[in-house]
């Protein structure tokens, strides 16, 4: 009986697979988009890449429920975050899952432009795609910085007081910027408001579709 359903649920699966397949070509278009032979020897290191696309992916589905109860004003974002770890289903494991990969999502980008930088990986005819990388590299630094504010506790609002800080030594443009982001003289809600924007809407619609030229330079 049990087997028969596994073979009943095989062939359903298949079905759905070969109709999408003959329709959209998207099986052929995934198999060439994720898939690669790699040499025996290190091919460990050629998985970077994909760990940081898993984590990144991570955080997006996590963020997206993290949503559902994140209240961005400094009246109610602690007590939201609070709420989260304390009373929301499965909150305190989405959040942790969010937490620790973004902390592992920097350093297998790190590790994963290493193994490209000493690979050689970056010359001609990659030098695009290289450029690429480093700027979704600036992308998720920007999008781990805006996210640490939006705790609203005493490390997140000091680590975003130093960080803009710093930036507004930047030459040229980086008082302005800095201004601009701040909503004001000084760390408040237009910050948090606007550090909300930046984390939930503008750096992922940059960082989805630069993932996507990613993929297509390194497969092309």
């Amino acid at each position: 009986m049990i087997g028969r359903i596994k073979t009943q649920t095989s062939e359903a699966s298949q079905f759905v697979v070969d109709w999408m397949e003959h329709r959209t070509g998207i099986v052929t278009m995934l198999e060439h988009f994720l898939y690669e032979p790699v040499p025996k020897r290190g091919a460990w290191l050629y998985t970077l890449g994909s760990a940081v696309l898993f984590t990144i992916t991570l955080q997006f589905l996590t963020g997206i429920l993290l949503l559902f109860y994140y209240a961005p004003t400094t009246d109610d974002a602690w007590n939201s975050v609070e709420y989260i770890m304390t009373d929301a289903y499965f909150g305190q494991l989405i959040r942790g899952i969010h937490y620790w990969s973004a902390n592992f999502l920097m350093a297998f980008i790190g590790l994963h432009m290493g193994q490209v930088f000493f690979s050689g990986g970056y010359k001609a005819p990659r030098e695009l795609n290289w450029i690429v990388g480093v700027i979704l590299l600036l992308l998720v630094v920007g999008l781990s910085f805006t996210g640490y504010l939006l705790r609203w506790d005493q490390d997140g609002f000091w680590a975003s007081v130093v960080g803009m800080k710093i930036g507004s030594y930047s030459p040229f443009v980086g008082g302005y910027v800095i201004h601009f982001l701040l909503g004001g003289d000084a760390v408040g809600p237009a910050t948090l408001s606007r550090f909300f924007a930046l984390h939930v809407w503008l750096l992922p619609a940059t960082i989805a579709p630069l993932i996507g030229a990613h993929l297509y330079l390194l497969r092309r």
